[in-house]
């Protein structure tokens, strides 16, 4: 395998979507949280198993150490419902999926190996909940409840990204599910067989949510993989290649989170309305969800973060608590979740496990200098190269130079403290790496390109769709949904034909040559020439909320 391709590897099905947010913007430095989290602190004593888990997982959320006492209580409560290994739910008739999915999240983003057999248990146990239909229900029902299914969909998003094993066919079938629930309004209802209940900006947040998440999964099903080296394969065997194919479309499942995102910039409201749903902090922790899985920052022309923001600020109880349907614990939890930006935090812990961490270039060996390499999650990693990204980038222009794997998880990690700002001074030598003869490093130079935030880089995206490597043109294709905030895209799809790369350079061309006007006049990009991402444009998709109780949350 070429140093190149090995490189390439590393950057399999990335789409990071938070890393433009400044600090402020991820919620870091609220007093609202750090209030929310002494009140947590003075109730862990008298909680569940499922309440612990969604408990520690505010905490960690919230910055809180791990060997922290309040995150050590709740997962000493965890530890109980395991005997023998096995997970035990504390908890039946459905509740019992709640509990288990808020386990499998906490223990996920607890992200220690010696946990790792506890969360294979608990996504054993959540897949053989799994109906025959895709959903999760309570054990008198058969047709499915929204609620549970999206909290089922969450718990094995997490695990799976942590290193357990889920069978393709379980998000195929869940993604069934929520297309065939889903109402003529694009909205979602807590049970779709019971039409006296409305549909809800809570459950259809969790309809979209489970949608996304369930897309994203199913994509890298269908994906070639190149021939791994053993040293790129994970110590804990927790990555596995299977030959399923997708039976659900995607164009379908698109059709259906646009829907979705349209009854939601209708009815997204921060007033406590019935159309909301029970718990407006449970709705919101939806939209966090929805926001960063579609990388929005709006419904219809609603910042919904800062509306949201302010609302969870303006009703922050005087002991650092939040009080709505399925009590003050659960509703303190989900608006810290909220102000966290939880869910992007998980998506940005992913990216970093697949590209910060540097997984090890299986065909150069081990450097001599081991001082530069660890294990985590289960794999040999390099340490993020430091200093100047010139120096990154030197090292992954020299066929010669060590230490390739560090230099780009170097570069990647410094995207991720400074944005595209970071990239934007050497799009030229992207620009040159692109057409190097080793598609690894083709689909490093398109990474960087597609994540400049500049339309000047959207021709050059649109070259490397016809590209001849599979894996460059996913690349080029997701770098220019990000550019265009098309989470839909023009395609091509996994997979394609050089007819399919063709026909969607052609279309990506026609998008591109009718906002160019745009860019010219100044509507669309900031004072730079980049991208506003906060500009409103018929094509952008306004953001989700998600929803999830322990107890039956809707």
């Amino acid at each position: 395998m070429s140093r190149g391709t090995c490189l390439g590897i590393l950057l399999i099905g990335v789409m990071p979507i938070l890393l433009r947010m400044t600090p402020s913007a991820r919620g870091a430095d609220d007093p609202a949280i750090d209030r929310g989290v002494v009140y947590l602190r003075s109730v862990i004593g008298n909680q569940q198993a499922g309440e612990s888990a969604l408990i520690a997982l505010a905490l960690l959320k919230s910055d809180v150490p791990k060997d922290d006492p309040s995150v050590l209580a709740c997962f000493k409560r965890l530890r109980e419902r395991f005997p023998s290994s096995v997970y035990k739910p504390e908890r039946t008739n459905g509740h019992d999926v709640y509990e288990a999915a808020v386990i499998a999240m906490a223990l996920s983003n607890l992200d220690l190996e010696s946990r790792r057999n506890d969360l294979a248990q608990v996504t054993k146990y959540l897949i053989q909940r799994q109906k025959s239909n895709g959903s999760w229900d309570y054990d008198y029902r058969e047709n499915g409840d929204t609620s549970i299914s999206q909290y089922a969909v969450l718990g094995l998003w997490e695990a799976e990204n942590a290193g357990a094993r889920v069978p393709p066919s379980v998000w195929d079938r869940a993604a069934q599910w929520f297309l065939s629930s889903q109402e003529s309004s694009g909205g979602w209802r807590y049970h779709s067989d019971e039409t006296t209940s409305p549909e809800t900006v809570s459950m259809t947040a969790a309809g979209v949510g489970s949608l996304l998440i369930c897309r994203r999964q199913l994509v890298e099903v269908g994906r070639n993989r190149p021939e791994f080296s053993r040293l790129l394969i994970p110590l804990n065997a927790g990555d596995f290649v299977t030959d399923y194919e997708v039976k659900t479309p995607f164009k379908q499942i698109d059709r259906a989170i646009s829907a979705g995102f349209g009854f939601l910039s209708r009815q997204f409201t921060t007033q406590p309305s019935p159309i909301f749903g029970p718990s407006i902090y449970y709705g919101l922790y939806g939209i966090e969800r929805i926001g960063a899985l579609a990388d929005t920052a709006t419904l219809g022309r609603v910042d919904w973060y800062e509306r949201g923001r302010q609302y969870i600020h303006s009703t922050q109880s005087g002991q650092g608590s939040w009080s709505s349907a399925h009590g003050e614990p659960m509703n303190t939890v989900w608006a810290i979740l909220f102000l966290s930006r939880s869910t992007a935090k998980s998506i940005l812990r992913i990216e970093r496990k697949r590209l910060g961490a540097g997984t090890l270039l299986g065909g150069r060996g081990l450097p001599s200098d081991l001082s530069s390499m660890t294990v985590a999650g289960g794999r040999v990693v390099s340490r993020p190269m430091n200093g100047a990204i010139e120096g990154m980038l030197a090292v992954l222009e020299d066929p010669r130079a060590q230490f390739a794997e560090s230099a780009l998880s170097g570069l990647v990690a410094r995207y991720e403290t400074v944005g595209p700002s970071a990239l934007r001074p050497y799009k030229d030598r992207f620009q040159k790496l692109q057409t190097n003869p080793d598609p690894g490093l083709r689909k490093v130079a398109v990474w960087a390109l597609g994540r400049t935030g500049e339309l000047e880089s959207v021709p050059l995206l649109i070259n490397s769709l016809t590209d001849p490597d599979e894996e460059v043109v996913e690349a080029a294709r997701i770098g220019l949904q990000l550019l265009s905030r098309k989470i839909e895209g023009l395609g091509p799809p996994a997979r394609s034909t050089p007819a399919q790369r063709a026909e969607a350079a052609r279309r990506w061309k026609a998008w591109y040559d009718t906002i160019r006007p745009l860019e010219l006049n100044g509507q669309s990009v900031d004072g730079t020439g980049s991208l506003n991402p906060r500009a409103s444009s018929p094509n952008t998709m306004p953001a989700q909320p998600p929803s999830s109780p322990v107890g039956g949350a809707r």
